[in-house]
Formats: structure tokens, C-alpha cells, sequence
């Protein structure tokens, strides 16, 4: 069954096209209402400062349009520095009571490094922030109005996720075909035009290749986890 609403939430711009955009794609054009939550403000991709913020906010609308997907939500926070602190959580619980899915895909907090041919990639510690919180925000936060009660005043009641699909995972268990959406996802990335967007476009296809062994097709790989 396709949910009727699902949140992504994404450590910089370009992560979520990259690590799940056929995904969000299919999801979008099979009538999904898909959200898009982005933690930090991609200053160091490839330089920093505001400019390039302001740019990478700019590729990051255009990449969502692309997917199909509402207007990124960008919560600012510094890239590069983020943590797993009361403040980003109590910013994601907001999103998740605002957006009210069914279905949360978010980075998986454990990956310090994945395989990429004969070579290891290391993992990017504002990855594994973000999927932290996004984990503590889920439970007990997001569905408890005991905390940030505040929000609740401002109509944003407690919330349950039924289902977490964990993206950037060395431990996939459940796999999405990704030919269909294909050249929705390089569109997408191709938007990204501050970060070499041709290789960004072709490392994601090495990515889905890459899991043809275990998912017998192209494919983009998730730890999936029924929560209720």
C-alpha cells in the first residue's frame, strides 16, 4: 500500500536525491504527499559561506521540484557541526507533527563507512547526527505531548511513525527498483549544479548497480522498520 504521507529528512541538500531519489519519485507519482527535510545549510560542499548556502538552498528546491516532492523544509543548521542535541530533535519532532507521515525515511545512524567497489567510503558524521535524532524524535518525542508542550499549542499534537525506511545502510533489507524513476533522480541530482552534478549522477548509478547482486535489479537499498 502506498502511503499517503511520507517525510524525508536529509543531512545536507543532494543527500536525499542521491541515497533514496527514485524512491521519493515513485512514491510522489503514485500519489504521495512527500515532504523533504533538510538539516544543514551545505556551506562546506565544495566552499563555504553564505553564498554557497544560499546557492545550495536554491539546487535543493529546484532537485525536489524534479522528484515531484513539496518545497524542502531547511533547518539551518551548520554543515559539518551537526549534532544530536534537544534543539535539532525538538526542530525535527516539529516536522514530524507538522507533516503527520506514515512513513519516515531518514540516514541510517550506524554507518560509520559502506563498500564501494573494492573500496571503502567513509561515513559523514552530520549522516549519522541527523539519523540519530531523527530516532530520538520518533520515540519518545514526537508522539508524547509531555514533551515540548509548546507545540502543541500551536496545534502541533503528538504523532506516531508507523514505518522507518534507514537510507546509506551497510545492512539493506528491503530494496526499491529504480529504472522506472531513473531519469527523474538524474534530474534531480543534475540540479545540484555547485557539486559536479555529472559525477554525483554517476556515483548514484555505481550505487543502485552495486545492489543489483542482492536485490536482483537496480536498485536503491533501505533497513526497513515497522514501528506500530
Amino acid at each position: 500500500m502506498i502511503p499517503s504521507r511520507v517525510l524525508a529528512v536529509g543531512a545536507h541538500p543532494d543527500d536525499l536525491e542521491f541515497y533514496a531519489g527514485a524512491t521519493l519519485a515513485g512514491l510522489a507519482r503514485e500519489g504521495a504527499e512527500v515532504r523533504i527535510v533538510i538539516c544543514t545549510d551545505g556551506s562546506r560542499g565544495g566552499g563555504a559561506g553564505a553564498e554557497l548556502a544560499a546557492e545550495r538552498r536554491s539546487e535543493a528546491e529546484r532537485a525536489a521540484a524534479a522528484l515531484g516532492c513539496a518545497r524542502p523544509r531547511f533547518l539551518g543548521y551548520a554543515d559539518g557541526e551537526l549534532v544530536n542535541d534537544e534543539a535539532l530533535r525538538r526542530d525535527l519532532v516539529r516536522e514530524i507533527r507538522t507533516a503527520r507521515p506514515e512513513l519516515l525515511l531518514a540516514h541510517d545512524p550506524t554507518t560509520f563507512w559502506t563498500r564501494s567497489g573494492a573500496l571503502a567510503r567513509l561515513g559523514h558524521s552530520d549522516h549519522r547526527a541527523a539519523g540519530e535524532a531523527v530516532l530520538d524524535a520518533l520515540y519518545p518525542r514526537a508522539m508524547l505531548g509531555s514533551f515540548y508542550p509548546e507545540l502543541a499549542g500551536q496545534g502541533l499534537v503528538p504523532w506516531i511513525v508507523r514505518e522507518l525506511w534507514l537510507f546509506d545502510t551497510i545492512a539493506p533489507d528491503h530494496f526499491q527498483e529504480v529504472t522506472a524513476m531513473s531519469a527523474a533522480k538524474r534530474e534531480a541530482l543534475l540540479c545540484h549544479a555547485s557539486q559536479n552534478p555529472t559525477a554525483l549522477a554517476r556515483d548514484a548509478d555505481l550505487e543502485a548497480e552495486g545492489l543489483r547482486e542482492r536485490a536482483g535489479f537496480a536498485a536503491e537499498g533501505f533497513r526497513k522498520l515497522r514501528l506500530y
